[in-house]
């Protein structure tokens, strides 16, 4: 990558993470306005998550297309999904966001490679399932199965259609009996494939793979591409998982501070922790589990009931 391109990602990267972070009303607020036909609040909202889009784009990193070619596409998935979000749903304007941001930058990727094909006119369709997984995440504080997906979904579509031919909205029954008439209208395998092509990104504080003791933010800056400095994009996914960290006693959230190397602090094992903290290791570590327990427990909250949904 040319000096001057990676200088411009870097300042890019830099300025978006000042960008404040709405809160859930500010959020609704705006995206009433932004349907309405309000372009600054279309612009303020699409702006506040702009930084959401960089840790979805380096996910493809290595997939045929410069970082900053990842991160245009999924900006304009962004867009698109600020265009079409109805806030009135009950679902967080990200966790519908994310399917168009992925969608962007695997059309993007198909343009210039032919690995990955999404035709756009199934766009929609991935969208609505992930807008029902967060919803059903939402309401059933779990990940729902993709036969729960694709039930709601089928019902969803059957009552588009009894809806045109009674002239009215349909009762909960008539929808009931023309699904176990009808079965599913997509399937629950259908599901599971969109749902494997365009998965829901992992919550940044979230454990990675079977070492539960790896956070995906940690993850990412173990694994990224050289060409992008790293403090820059530690930045913008810090400032990400603090409030969550703020959610812990002090001692748990100190442990994991110097545990994964966050707030300008190196990582440490174990020993050197409970060198700093006055304690024994075995005790570090009972405060380690504790603490992942708590970050997975309020990240499942917050990204399957919340950030997802």
């Amino acid at each position: 990558m040319p000096d001057t391109e990676q200088e411009l990602i870097n300042q890019y990267l830099k300025r978006i993470s000042k960008i404040p972070l709405l809160t859930p009303e500010e959020e609704k607020e705006l995206a009433r306005k932004a349907q309405a036909g309000d372009e600054e609040a279309l612009k303020k909202l699409v702006e506040s998550n702009l930084r959401f889009v960089v840790s979805v784009a380096k996910q493809y990193i290595g997939y045929g297309l410069p970082f900053s070619e990842l991160i245009a596409a999924g900006n304009l998935g962004l867009l698109e999904a600020a265009k079409r979000f109805d806030p009135e749903r009950g679902v967080k304007f990200i966790s519908y966001a994310v399917w168009w941001i992925r969608q962007a930058i695997m059309q993007a990727l198909s343009q210039q490679t032919g690995a990955v094909r999404i035709p756009l006119k199934q766009s929609h369709l991935i969208s609505k399932i992930g807008t029902i997984y967060a919803e059903l995440a939402k309401e059933l504080e779990r990940e729902p199965v993709p036969e729960e997906v694709a039930e709601q979904l089928s019902k969803e579509m059957i009552a588009k259609e009894l809806a045109k031919e009674l002239g009215r909205e349909p009762t909960e029954e008539e929808i009931e009996e023309k699904f176990n008439e009808e079965g599913y209208k997509v399937s629950p395998e259908e599901v599971e494939k969109y749902l494997q092509v365009c998965r829901i990104p992992l919550s940044l504080d979230a454990p990675v793979g079977e070492n539960e003791d790896t956070f995906f933010v940690d993850f990412l800056s173990k694994h990224g591409t050289a060409e992008v400095e790293e403090s820059v994009i530690q930045e913008v996914l810090e400032r990400e998982i603090y409030d969550l960290l703020d959610k812990l006693p002090e001692k748990e959230r100190r442990v994991i501070e110097l545990r994964f190397g966050l707030k300008g602090n190196e990582p440490k094992t174990l020993r050197e922790i409970g060198d700093i903290l006055g304690v024994s290791r075995e005790r570090v570590r009972q405060l380690e589990t504790r603490a992942l327990r708590k970050l997975r427990s309020l990240a499942m909250k917050r990204h399957l009931k919340d950030f997802l949904s």
